[in-house]
């Protein structure tokens, strides 16, 4: 190892050892930052800080410079100097998001007694642990797992945002990222290098995408260093960029992204646009979950100096959600608010070391992780105009989850309506065949349990020839209303094929008895469209295809119905093919009516 370590002798001579020993006494690191982008916007998002050593040393870079901390035993002391020294460096730079510091497991097992010293420090600089994502680097086995998973609860409890590094790479584990649960994973350099004609890596980061959303992760890629490869992550739905092609490290770093590089970003936007799109017509939830990030939190211990400070020193910040040891919500910080009292006279003197909770809102507007767009908008359009700009929270299982952006929200419910407008049937306004396709097909690919039903009007035709296409069209209208308010909208999909044809795909349990229900409601409220001598009649008389007068029933509503237990059904075009003949089967009947297929099941049964 001397050998090594001799080998490594810079232009100062000293034995490299000696010089860390050197670098470490005088704090003889310099931090660079680079900037870490939101591959949708092209926005800065945050910063990752990177200690290099003296310019004329052989420890300059990073491998060698922490190659021999860790040789030498003094790895926990150097990237503690390194810590302390990234975060004043931060601030005094006043960059905004979030700093990403890299963190080895052998620091973080062995320095517990920092954490308290380091959240001082950083309330002392107005900077909340919430704007801190602790990076656990994958160089280096974990000896102590268990000690490893208390250093990071206690961070986390202390409003500490954790990253996985390098994932796929070293101990960067799939294991790792399943028991630790980051807030943020970086994928390994290798397989960004060339991803856009690397099917496989393609199919891997979408892999690793699709699983971040499940848990409120968002996945970084890094060394990004060419055009093509930028434009492939952003297609495969990767979150955040970073590399050499947007930006390199450096001591004093650019606040804005490079126009050609914006140019990419905006070009690559059709593209995800058409994703988000495809998304929305398959009825893939977007959700509360979907929208929001991580973001800056406080608890009761930040004082409400410290709220003061964070506030001022951010001024694109408008809230901060209140969390209490447990993660849960119990209130959030307003900027205007907390300015606005700590503008007031002797404010500061008489309650600045006060909690924080003296001048939160108690009443915070939050969402649960599964709320819909639909859910969400409701609730957002009786809203207090105040508070819009506060933006909203999110919890998952009763704890803090991410927050969200007002802006982000209503752009999402317009994009759904723009989606819903073009694919909708223009008389009413439900969803056309093209969503309809999408959404079972989304049901067969989750192989979900459900039933589809087709509902056709009987005798329609006759009726419009003698009462006219604008009374025509009122029946038309008087279905869709009576199967939409039979239908449960966080269960069940209602389609309008076009016509007098409709198509109910249903989840609830209880679709059978909300049938009946249907067919019930219809009958007693299409009367209201017949002449008396029709209704007592029971029909009217109107001329066939061959131009022959006929005595024609009153207009009633037949349903073919299949129930699809898992894997009994190929694609939407069989599907589509059995309820044509579940239908038929129906129309034989006399009046409203429904035929179930459930072969599947090895049973059959049919209904009035």
């Amino acid at each position: 190892m001397d050998a090594e370590l001799h080998h490594l002798a810079g232009s100062s001579g000293l034995h490299p050892s000696v010089e860390l020993d050197q670098i470490i006494a005088k704090s003889a690191l310099n931090i660079l930052f680079q900037p870490i982008f939101s591959a949708d916007s092209g926005t800065i998002f945050g910063w990752e800080a990177l200690s290099r050593g003296p310019v004329d040393s052989a420890l300059h870079f990073p491998v060698a410079l922490f190659a021999i901390a860790a040789s030498t035993d003094k790895l926990v002391e150097l990237e503690c100097i390194a810590l302390k020294m990234a975060i004043g460096r931060f601030k005094e730079l006043n960059l905004p998001g979030q700093l990403f510091l890299n963190v080895s497991a052998d620091t973080l097992t062995h320095s517990g007694s920092q954490h308290q010293r380091i959240t001082e420090e950083l309330f002392r600089f107005g900077i909340p642990p919430s704007r801190i994502v602790i990076e656990l680097t994958g160089t280096r086995a974990t000896k102590d797992p268990m000690a490893l998973e208390r250093s990071v609860a206690d961070l986390r409890a202390r409003g500490f945002v954790m990253a996985i590094d390098d994932l796929g790479e070293g101990f960067a584990s799939l294991r790792r990222w399943t028991e630790m649960r980051p807030d943020f994973v970086k994928i390994d350099r290798h397989f960004i290098d060339g991803l856009h004609t690397d099917t496989i890596k393609q199919q891997f980061i979408r892999s690793i995408v699709e699983m971040a959303k499940g848990i409120g992760c968002m996945v970084i890629g890094e060394g990004v260093e060419d055009e093509a490869d930028l434009q492939s992550l952003r297609q495969q739905g990767v979150d955040l960029v970073q590399g050499y092609l947007m930006a390199h490290p450096l001591h004093h770093p650019q606040t804005v992204i490079r126009p050609a590089i914006s140019k990419v970003l905006i070009d690559t936007q059709n593209t995800t646009s058409a994703t988000m799109r495809e998304q929305a017509l398959r009825g893939s939830a977007i959700c509360a979950r979907n929208l929001a990030s991580p973001s800056v939190t406080a608890d009761a211990a930040v004082t409400c100096l410290a709220a003061i400070k964070i506030f001022s020193s951010e001024t694109r910040l408008n809230s901060i959600a209140v969390l209490d040891n447990e993660k849960r919500v119990i209130g959030i910080l307003r900027s205007n608010e907390v300015l606005r009292r700590g503008a007031e006279t002797f404010f500061t003197e008489l309650y600045g070391r006060r909690s924080c909770t003296a001048m939160m809102d108690a009443n915070p507007l939050v969402f649960d992780a599964s709320a819909t767009l639909r859910n969400m908008s409701e609730v957002v359009a009786n809203l207090d105009d105040r508070h819009l700009v506060d933006g909203y929270i999110v919890i998952e299982n009763g704890r803090y989850f991410g927050s969200g952006k007002m802006t982000d929200l209503l752009k999402a419910v317009s994009d759904m309506q723009i989606i819903t407008a073009r694919y909708a049937n223009p008389l009413t306004l439900l969803p056309g065949n093209v969503p309809i396709d999408e959404h079972i097909k989304q049901c067969l690919a989750g192989r979900a349990h459900f039933a589809a039903a087709y509902f056709d009007l009987d005798y329609f035709k006759a009726f419009n020839d003698v009462y006219g296409y604008r009374t025509g069209d009122d029946v038309i209208q008087l279905a869709a209303r009576i199967l939409s308010e039979a239908t449960d909208t966080e269960l069940d999909f209602l389609g309008h094929i076009g016509g007098d044809d409709f198509v109910v795909v249903f989840k609830s349990t209880d679709w059978e008895s909300k049938v009946q229900k249907i067919l019930q409601n219809f009958d007693s409220a299409v009367q209201g469209f017949f002449k008396e001598e029709h209704l007592a009649d029971g029909g009217f008389m109107a001329q066939n295809r061959q131009g022959k007068d006929i005595f024609h029933p009153l207009v009633s509503l037949s349903a073919g119905i299949v129930a699809v237990p898992p894997g009994t059904v190929g694609s939407p075009f069989e599907l589509s093919a059995q309820l044509a003949e579940t239908k038929k089967m129906a129309k034989k009947m006399t009046g409203s009516c429904y035929f179930v297929e459930r072969r599947a099941l090895q049973k059959n049964s049919s209904g009035v």
